[in-house]
């Protein structure tokens, strides 16, 4: 039985506003099992979802694989919960702009989501862009290589966004660094939240 979409999307709105509380993006997997384990045995989450998804397994398996799965796309406005979200993430313009500066122009039209990516134009410039967590650093470094083992001849740059209360240590913007000079890609650093 299908959830009613005005439960899903109270339901969605509650688990966004703890993920944000949390800081989702920066926890460990460890942390991020607690949660679960916690929504699932919740009256307000899982015994609600329970009712359209048969037992706490099929709750389990909706919260990590429907909205959870989404959480860091809707964060940055895409996606069909990113209205849920309450206090978005800084968009790709901000992220742009930290980075490449004001003459670079991303491309909405060329926006893809696995991973999260535009094309940015200067003039007759172009660079593929692609922004994430550092947890996500080596799927996006993944992508770009991929892309180019398949003869795209764009470029890319590798946006790693933190955030001012979990920022990037040094040394390891400096091996994020290192991994792109060796990769020949360019990787940047940005504050998105």
């Amino acid at each position: 039985m299908a959830i009613p979409r005005e439960i899903e999307m109270e339901i969605v709105r509650r688990l966004y506003e703890e993920a944000a509380d949390k800081g989702w993006t920066y926890l460990t997997d460890r942390e991020r099992t607690e949660i679960y384990n916690r929504w699932v045995r919740s009256h307000e989450i899982g015994e609600r979802l329970a009712l359209y998804l048969k037992d706490s397994e099929g709750v389990r398996y909706w919260l990590k694989d429907c909205p959870m799965k989404e959480y860091s796309r809707a964060v940055y406005g895409i996606g069909k919960y990113a209205k849920v979200v309450s206090n978005p993430r800084a968009g790709v313009d901000t992220l742009v702009k930290q980075t490449m500066g004001s003459e670079w122009v991303a491309d909405l039209g060329t926006r893809r989501i696995k991973p999260l990516r535009v094309t940015l134009r200067n003039g007759e410039e172009d660079t593929h862009f692609t922004w994430g967590p550092q947890r996500d650093l080596k799927h996006l470094v993944w992508a770009a290589l991929r892309a180019e083992a398949d003869g795209d001849p764009t470029p890319w740059t590798v946006c790693v966004v933190s955030s001012f209360v979990a920022p990037i240590p040094i040394e390891e913007k400096h091996a994020n660094l290192r991994l792109g000079e060796r990769c020949g890609l360019r990787i940047e650093h940005a504050t998105g939240e």
